[in-house]
C-alpha cells in the first residue's frame, strides 16, 4: 500500500499500458455498451412477465449461490487450463449464452436457468483479471481498472436510448432488441480479445510447472490459503473490505435489479424517463474517472475510498427521504452517489491486486469470488423481502455495508502504516 503513484492524465493514463493489460481496455467498450442498454430495464423486463419482486430476490440469491461454486472452482479452472483460455471459454458461456436464454424467457425457471449460466462469470472474473494485472506494475494496474470502469460508466451515458426504445417499442419487445444487440456484441469482444491476448508469464510457468508435475505424476505444490492469509493481515483485511463492497453492489447501486423498480414504484418516476437518471450518473462517473481520479491517485487512496463511501452514504438517506415524484431531487441524489461511487470504485478494484503477487493471486481471487458471491447470496435472499416489507430498507442495509467498508478502510490504513514502519526498521 506504500507504492506511489503519480498524478496524469486520461490519454497518457492509457498510453502508458501495453500487451494484456492495454487490450482488455480497448475490447471493454463492446461489453460495456450492451451491458449499460439491456441491464437497466432487465428487471422491469423481468416484471412484465409475471415476476414478482420476491421472485426477483431469489433469482438473485440462486444466481450468486451458483456463482459460489462456480466461483469454487475458479482458481483451479485457471492455473489447469491457463488464464487465456478460460477466459474465452467461459466468457462466451456466461454472457452470450445467458443472454440468449434471457431472450426467450417468459418464466422464473428459464430466468433462472439464464442466472445460473451467468454465474460461470465468475471463473472469469479470477482469469481475466489475472490477464489485466499479472504482466502489469502496480501504477499500471490501478490505472488499468480506473479505466475499465471509465469505460464501463462513460457508455453508460447511452442509456436514455434503451429509454426511448422502451417507450416507442414497450419493455418486452424493446429490451428483447437490446438483449439480441448484447449477444453480437460481446460475441465479437470475447473472440476479438482472444485473438490478440498472450498468456501471462505466470501463466506459463504454472502450465510449464503442471506439465512437469504430470509428467512426474505429481501435484504440483503450493501454499495453502490459510496461511497465506495468516502470514498476510494486509491482504485478509483487503480482501474482507473488497468483499464486503462488492457484496454491496447488486442491492446498493444503480447496478441493483430493484433500482429501476424503486426509481418507478417508490419514487413514481415515469418508465422511460427514468433512463435519463442512468445518463447522468455515468456521465458524473465519466468526468470523475477522467479528471478527478488520473489527478488523485497521489493522494491517499484509503482516504479518497472513504470519503467516497460518506458521499454514497448521504445519496442514499436522500434516496429514502425525498418526496415521490421529485424528478430534479432524485438527479441530485444521482449525482451526489455517483461522485462517490467514482472515487470509490476504481481503488477498491485495484488494492486486492495491490497487495497479492506471484502464484497467490489465483487462490486469493477465486476465494474472494466465492466470499462474495455468498454475500450477495445472502443479501439477494432478504432483499426480496426487504423490499416487499419496505423499499427504502434496501438502502439501510446498504448504509450499513458501506460504514462497515468505512471501518476497515481505517484499520486497513493503520495497519498498512505499521507494517512500512516495520519494513523500515528492518532494512
Amino acid at each position: 500500500m506504500s507504492v506511489e503513484l503519480k498524478p496524469a492524465n486520461f490519454i497518457r493514463s492509457f498510453q502508458c499500458l501495453k500487451g494484456n493489460t492495454r487490450t482488455s481496455i480497448i475490447f471493454e467498450p463492446l461489453w460495456g455498451i450492451p451491458y449499460a442498454l439491456y441491464s437497466f430495464y432487465l428487471s422491469l423486463y423481468m416484471k412484465s412477465q409475471s415476476i414478482s419482486d420476491r421472485q426477483i430476490g431469489f433469482l438473485i440469491s440462486i444466481g450468486f449461490i451458483a456463482s459460489i461454486i462456480a466461483a469454487s472452482f475458479g482458481g483451479l479452472i485457471t492455473d489447469r487450463l491457463g488464464r487465456r483460455r478460460t477466459t474465452v471459454i467461459f466468457d462466451l458461456l456466461a454472457w452470450p449464452g445467458s443472454l440468449l436464454i434471457y431472450l426467450i424467457s417468459g418464466n422464473f425457471w428459464a430466468f433462472l436457468l439464464a442466472q445460473v449460466v451467468n454465474s460461470l462469470s465468475k471463473v472469469t472474473a479470477v482469469s481475466w483479471n489475472l490477464m489485466v494485472v499479472e504482466d502489469a506494475t502496480i501504477p499500471e494496474q490501478v490505472t488499468a481498472y480506473n479505466l475499465i470502469n471509465t469505460v464501463n460508466i462513460c457508455v453508460g451515458i447511452f442509456t436514455p436510448l434503451a429509454g426511448i426504445m422502451i417507450r416507442e417499442m414497450g419493455i418486452v419487445n424493446g429490451e428483447r432488441i437490446l438483449i439480441e444487440f448484447a449477444v453480437v456484441s460481446m460475441s465479437v469482444m470475447i473472440l476479438g480479445r482472444h485473438h490478440y491476448y498472450r498468456e501471462t508469464g505466470v501463466g506459463q510457468q504454472i502450465l510449464h510447472e503442471r506439465r512437469a508435475a504430470l509428467q512426474r505424476k505429481a501435484a504440483p505444490k503450493g501454499e495453502g490459503l490459510l496461511k497465506i492469509l495468516a502470514k498476510r493481515p494486509l491482504v485478509l483485511l483487503a480482501l474482507c473490505c473488497s468483499v464486503l463492497f462488492n457484496a454491496y453492489l447488486p442491492i446498493g447501486t444503480y447496478q441493483s435489479l430493484y433500482y429501476a423498480p424503486f426509481l418507478t414504484e417508490a419514487l413514481k418516476l415515469d418508465k422511460a424517463t427514468i433512463a435519463i437518471l442512468g445518463g447522468v450518473n455515468a456521465a458524473v462517473m465519466f468526468i470523475i474517472f477522467v479528471f478527478v481520479i488520473p489527478r488523485c491517485a497521489h493522494f491517499n487512496r484509503l482516504l479518497l475510498m472513504a470519503a467516497g463511501a460518506v458521499a454514497q452514504i448521504i445519496a442514499l438517506l436522500m434516496f429514502i427521504t425525498i418526496p415521490a415524484g421529485q424528478f430534479f431531487a432524485a438527479i441530485l441524489c444521482v449525482v451526489l452517489f455517483a461522485i462517490g461511487f467514482g472515487m470509490t470504485k476504481p481503488f477498491m478494484d485495484a488494492v486486492l491486486a495491490e497487495v497479492t503477487d506471484g502464484k497467490e493471486r489465483a487462490k486469493i481471487y477465486a476465494f474472494y469470488n466465492v466470499a462474495v458471491s455468498m454475500g450477495s447470496a445472502g443479501m439477494g435472499f432478504i432483499s426480496g423481502f426487504l423490499y416487499d416489507r419496505n423499499p427504502a430498507l434496501i438502502y439501510v442495509v446498504s448504509i450499513g455495508i458501506l460504514i462497515l467498508c468505512i471501518g476497515l478502510l481505517a484499520w486497513l490504513g493503520t495497519l498498512g502504516r505499521r507494517q512500512a514502519i516495520t519494513n523500515a526498521l528492518d532494512t
